[in-house]
């Protein structure tokens, strides 16, 4: 489940995120909340590493915001850890989804988008904004997921 701690930091990292447009896969999720608890729980694993790797960037910060995300991180890389306990009970598919290529694609645009412009504010404020919906619509997968195996 998306820790509480983690949509608290993304709030305090940004200025006014609230005026800043991004684009967002939500079909994505849309097509991950019908898919089996074993796909949903690798596509949360897979997301907390790509924005684990895409804010990772403490050259491009100043040292004050850094702090904030490297409790972040370290929240992230906790939260990704106990999910890949998790993943590695599920049998390792034979193929790599679409999910897995629609999501890596996302977070690649994201990364791409930080480096043209130069990792700007403007552009942090953007990845910001993104990160932080991520996170809420991940933590509904996490809520569903719970609730199908609480079912079985």
């Amino acid at each position: 489940m998306v820790n509480a701690d983690s949509l608290t930091l993304i709030e305090k990292m940004g200025g006014h995120p609230g005026t800043v447009k991004v684009r967002f896969p939500g079909h994505l999720y849309n097509l991950i909340g019908d898919a089996k608890v074993e796909d949903q729980v690798r596509f949360l694993v897979l997301t907390f590493d790509q924005i684990i790797n895409l804010m990772d960037s403490k050259e491009h910060m100043n040292p004050e915001q850094w702090k904030l995300v490297e409790y972040f991180l370290k929240d992230l890389h906790r939260q990704s850890s106990e999910l890949k306990e998790c993943v590695a009970q599920y049998q390792k598919p034979s193929h790599m989804e679409s999910y897995e290529k629609k999501i890596t694609r996302h977070f690649r645009t994201l990364k791409k988008s930080l480096k043209k412009e130069k990792y700007s504010s403007h552009t942090w404020e953007q990845i910001r904004r993104a990160v932080k919906t991520h996170l809420q619509r991940m933590e509904i997968i996490a809520n569903n997921a719970n609730k199908s195996l609480a079912r079985v």
